[in-house]
């Protein structure tokens, strides 16, 4: 696998890691566009018995890793450099006609630039390294007409945790 397909897999199962802590999990099919497609299990009892469903609610991921020689830290956010259709795909999904029924938003999942570093097994647990922030573009932004890239600015308020699916689906839906 090339640096890039690590990558990758490892911010995927760092998110769904999160994810699955919290009851939530992973509808993925076709990628247009979207990483993961993420959903909550909800729990019903039916004469005396659990059962679950899916939650009419979700979140779909655009999901990017990259090394940290990619972002440039500030005090307060980070900027990354975005292709800019992915941009304009978080652009259409904001705007799209009577607004996004599943919001889309960009996780960026950073790694430390030295490969030896991604992943730790310990005897007690495994430490991936390093962080992720997720970028959630407002519909009155416009479409870019860059030919190759847009930097777009994440605050750090906007780190991934344990509470990120808990706290959006309630943000994303009050």
């Amino acid at each position: 696998m090339t640096s890039n397909d690590i990558m990758e897999e490892i911010s995927r199962d760092f998110i769904m890691t999160i994810a699955h802590n919290k009851g939530y999990f992973n509808l993925s099919g076709r990628d247009y566009g979207t990483d993961l497609l993420i959903r909550k299990a909800i729990r019903r009892t039916d004469n005396g018995k659990n059962r679950y469903l899916t939650s009419g609610k979700g979140i779909d991921i655009q999901l990017k890793a990259v090394s940290e020689d990619w972002v440039t830290y500030l005090e307060n956010s980070i900027k990354y450099t975005l292709e800019v259709k992915n941009f304009n795909d978080l652009i259409e999904r904001a705007k799209e006609e009577g607004g996004a029924i599943i919001p889309l938003i960009l996780i960026v999942f950073v790694v430390p630039s030295d490969t030896n570093n991604w992943v730790e097994a310990q005897q007690d647990g495994v430490i991936i390294r390093k962080e992720a922030y997720w970028y959630q573009i407002q519909p009155e932004l416009d479409y870019s007409s860059n030919t190759s890239n847009v930097t777009i600015e994440i605050p750090k308020i906007n780190k991934v945790n344990a509470e990120l699916f808990p706290n959006l689906f309630v943000t994303l839906w009050e």
